[in-house]
């Protein structure tokens, strides 16, 4: 039999986690009076097991190896302690994800740029890049650019209305941001960089570390 407490609603299926991410849903029948054992789950939801043509960070439910990740939970966004949170332009291949922020907001370190190289063979189709954050502040959401190719505005993500990035919490609803770049936005050379820039856009907010955000899970670029 299912079971459940007493006078309360049925709770949600049961959940395996990657550090604070959900990667497998399962349902479970117990009986009274015996032990249901699961023994070996097979992990259905893990994007880090989908095959990326590049990704920064891992795929955890957390901005957990990114710039100033590990100080966010215990210092404000803007204690002196933390790295400068605008950056250079993030290469793929010889950056590391430590020099990529953990956050990003529209009026602190907006217009963030990744640049990398694609082959011939990459080339000749569209691809699709993922953004994953962790929550987001005011309505934040990420827009894309890719050299000349730029993204609509997509739908904000359903976050807790709080103050979240400046009050030390990351911690929202999982949510990834998918575009479909086509295959035309590509500069055709196997030689040259591709240029991708993420703007913060958001109708609503306030300025400096109270303007729209969001905090990174992984950003990927899959076939």
């Amino acid at each position: 039999m299912r079971r459940w407490w007493p006078g309360s609603a049925r709770p949600p299926p049961p959940h395996a986690y990657k550090d604070e991410l959900a990667v497998h849903t399962t349902s479970v029948t117990v009986t009274a009076g015996k032990t249901t054992a699961l023994h070996t789950l097979k992990i259905t939801a893990d994007p880090s097991r989908t095959t990326a043509i590049w990704r920064i960070g891992d795929w955890t439910g957390t901005p957990a190896g990114f710039k100033n990740a590990s100080l966010m939970t215990t210092m404000h966004t803007s204690d002196a302690r933390a790295r400068p949170w605008a950056t250079g332009v993030h290469t793929v291949g010889s950056s590391s994800p430590a020099d990529f922020p953990c956050y990003q907001w529209a009026d602190i370190n907006n217009k963030l740029k990744i640049r990398f190289r694609l082959t011939q063979q990459q080339l000749a189709s569209g691809h699709t890049l993922n953004i994953g954050i962790t929550t987001a502040f005011a309505n934040g959401r990420p827009r894309i650019r890719v050299n000349d190719w730029l993204s609509a505005v997509p739908q904000p993500a359903k976050e807790p209305t709080t103050r979240s990035l400046t009050v030390g919490s990351y911690r929202g609803n999982n949510h990834t941001y998918s575009y479909a770049i086509p295959a035309s936005a590509w500069i055709k050379s196997a030689t040259a960089y591709q240029e991708l820039t993420i703007d913060i856009v958001s109708g609503s907010g306030g300025t400096a570390y109270l303007s729209p955000g969001v905090s990174y899970d992984a950003i990927e670029l899959v076939p």
